[in-house]
């Protein structure tokens, strides 16, 4: 909010001063019924994504799937709305594979870098003029790919600009996505950061991450994460399959954010894992046999046990622990140890 909108409230919150009720400026920020069912029970453009009629922006980092997947969702919604899909992010080599898509997706594709004499910039004055216009655009989706190729996201101002014409087409009816992108550095919570002035997450009505867990054969799992959103949203989750093919399919929601965190634990404790797994890859071995042969390679009696903790346990177990018989001692072994049960 610039300083001259801040001191107009200002100014109205004390001319309201002067009236009987010096709370009467409460009541613009209370929810009516409307408003309330509307939460509870939104028209879904696509089911926990989309909400029809709303402004959302999807950020997510380089190469997260966030074109595939929004072009298989604009097939899946073509029946339903007319589809526009603008991709401005695309090399020409991909061109020809996007039409196709989109073809037989059944929704329009506007490459607007890819016409003589047009551009991204065009696309944006139609926009404007077309909020000038009188219409009924509840029947619209957009796909706006990407964001700051439609704008300069750290300006502030040609941003606003923007967002003021996007909601203007929203209030029409119009459902509106833009893809977005992300910072290269996380947030202290290590969680992504949409890219651009916090103009973007107050003027939209949804903000919702995509996070992707990229696998050896090419293939990705990505989970949605709602960071902002007027509505009751799940997080859902998509399987992108592996090259050339790449197909899309929503599967059951997978917390990919927590795998990727868990990833990236057994990336630092690399190391230390190999020289345990090494122990017990010649067989199993009791708690303190093991912690007094890792004593040896330089490993601590708390950081083994640290490890032994974290890493038999859950999904991602590597190690299995069962109680012998002797003073019913904790006995270790490799996870694909016949006769023994993961704890």
């Amino acid at each position: 909010m610039s300083n001259n909108e801040l001191l107009s409230d200002i100014e109205a919150y004390r001319a309201l001063q002067d009236t009987a009720d010096p709370f009467a400026w409460t009541v613009e920020y209370k929810m009516s019924d409307t408003e309330i069912e509307d939460l509870a029970d939104p028209e879904w453009a696509y089911r926990n994504l989309l909400i029809a009629g709303h402004l959302i922006v999807i950020p997510a980092e380089p190469n997260a799937g966030k074109t595939t997947i929004f072009e298989w969702v604009s097939s899946q919604i073509s029946d339903a709305y007319r589809v526009i899909y603008v991709n401005a992010d695309i090399s020409g080599g991909d061109a020809k594979v996007a039409y196709q898509k989109a073809k037989a997706g059944g929704y329009d594709l506007l490459l607007p870098d890819m016409k003589s004499g047009l551009s991204m910039d065009h696309v944006v004055a139609n926009l404007v003029a077309m909020n000038d216009l009188k219409a009924d655009l509840s029947d619209v989706v957009m796909v706006f790919d990407t964001l700051k190729k439609m704008v300069d996201v750290i300006s502030k101002r040609a941003a606003r600009e923007l967002y003021k014409t996007l909601r203007g087409l929203s209030a029409k009816g119009m459902t509106i996505v833009l893809l977005a992108h992300t910072n290269k550095h996380k947030g202290d919570d290590g969680k992504p950061i949409f890219e651009g002035t916090g103009d973007l997450r107050a003027d939209v009505d949804e903000m919702i991450y995509l996070i992707p867990l990229k696998h050896d054969d090419g293939s990705m799992t990505v989970s949605t994460e709602p960071d902002k959103v007027r509505g009751q949203f799940e997080r859902i989750t998509f399987e992108i399959g592996a090259p050339p093919g790449r197909e899309v399919r929503q599967i059951d929601f997978v917390d990919v954010a927590k795998e990727r965190r868990y990833e990236a634990l057994r990336d630092a404790d690399a190391d230390d894992i190999d020289i345990i797994h090494g122990l017990l890859n010649k067989g199993s071995k009791k708690q303190n046999e093991l912690i007094a042969l890792c004593k040896d390679e330089g490993l601590s009696r708390r950081r083994v046990l640290t490890l032994l903790k974290r890493y038999t346990r859950g999904d991602g177990a590597i190690w299995v622990c069962r109680r012998g018989n002797e003073k019913n001692a904790a006995v270790y072994s490799l996870r694909t140890e016949p006769g023994y049960l993961r704890k």
